[in-house]
């Protein structure tokens, strides 16, 4: 799971600089959801985990006031980041206790 948030982390990056470049305009954690609609399925994520990741973003890019920020690396190596996984309450499911 940690890969595929990685994932949508790059892609939000990406998807926020060519806003900047292309339009001059930041997007805000709202603007990400329907562009990452639906990847859901496809990486295995809840909905409610990708917009904690989109809304991560947008709150690491406003506290550091950057354009771009790093990107999360999945492979090994030592420039690898550390896997993270937002976890949300409200989507949360027990299963036999």
């Amino acid at each position: 799971m940690a890969r595929s948030v990685n994932f949508v982390w790059n892609f939000v990056n990406e998807l926020s600089q060519r806003s900047i470049k292309e339009r001059g305009v930041f997007l805000s954690a709202f603007d990400t959801h329907p562009y990452t609609k639906g990847a859901g399925k496809e990486l295995v994520l809840h909905s409610q985990t990708l917009q904690c990741v989109a809304g991560e973003y947008v709150t690491r890019r406003k506290q550091f006031k950057k354009v771009r920020l790093n990107w999360h690396k999945s492979a090994g190596g030592v420039c690898r980041s550390l896997g993270w996984i937002p976890v949300n309450t409200g989507a949360a499911q027990w299963k036999n206790g």
